[in-house]
């Protein structure tokens, strides 16, 4: 599929208000993977972004989500079949499928969307203004404050461990990473 960015930035700003920023974030995110490991950047990206597309519209209703909005939105882009399943890949801990992801951008789709969210919202918090030093370690801990972020799940935040088969410590190191990209380019 040829990605064109105009056309899905339209989609979100059509399908989408509440959850915009995280389509952004979670869409940077999976771009920033796909880079680092020579995958196809422009179609990770788009995938990121229209994760949740229709959650404005749907919640947390697990039972209506990406059901009906992925083929409305599918015809209005061209999407493919694959794309469709890649993309609502990211429900597997949430039982909104059943397959457990296969492929690399399932994994990764299903492992940064619930941690990108937390991480935003931990770094916004942080007075410094320089807080790449961070360590694992703070993001850890305050992961397991169950009051903060509350609509974060503490279950998904750990897929990493299990899809990627990559430590968390090293996972949220990457975070970090795609975090500072992700707000130096919204400068």
């Amino acid at each position: 599929m040829n990605i064109n960015r105009s056309q899905i930035l339209a989609l979100v700003d059509k399908y989408s208000d509440a959850t915009k920023e995280h389509l952004y974030q979670v869409g940077a995110c999976m771009e920033y993977f796909a880079e680092k490991l020579g995958e196809d950047a422009d179609y990770w990206w788009a995938c990121g972004v229209l994760h949740d597309i229709d959650r404005d519209y749907v919640g947390k209703d697990s039972d209506k989500h990406l059901k009906e909005a992925l083929d409305e939105i599918g015809a209005e882009i061209d999407m493919s079949d694959e794309m469709k399943w890649d993309i609502r890949s990211h429900g597997y801990f949430l039982e909104e499928i059943e397959e457990e992801p296969d492929t690399p951008i399932r994994k990764y789709l299903c492992a940064v969307d619930e941690l990108s969210g937390f991480m935003w919202a931990y770094f916004r918090m942080l007075p410094s203004d320089d807080p790449w030093e961070i360590k694992p370690k703070s993001i850890k801990k305050k992961i397991k404050d169950k009051s903060f972020a509350a609509g974060v799940s503490r279950h998904e935040v750990m897929n990493c461990e299990h899809l990627l088969e990559i430590p968390i410590d090293e996972f949220i190191e990457d975070m970090k990473q795609w975090l500072k990209k992700y707000t130096q380019e919204k400068k």
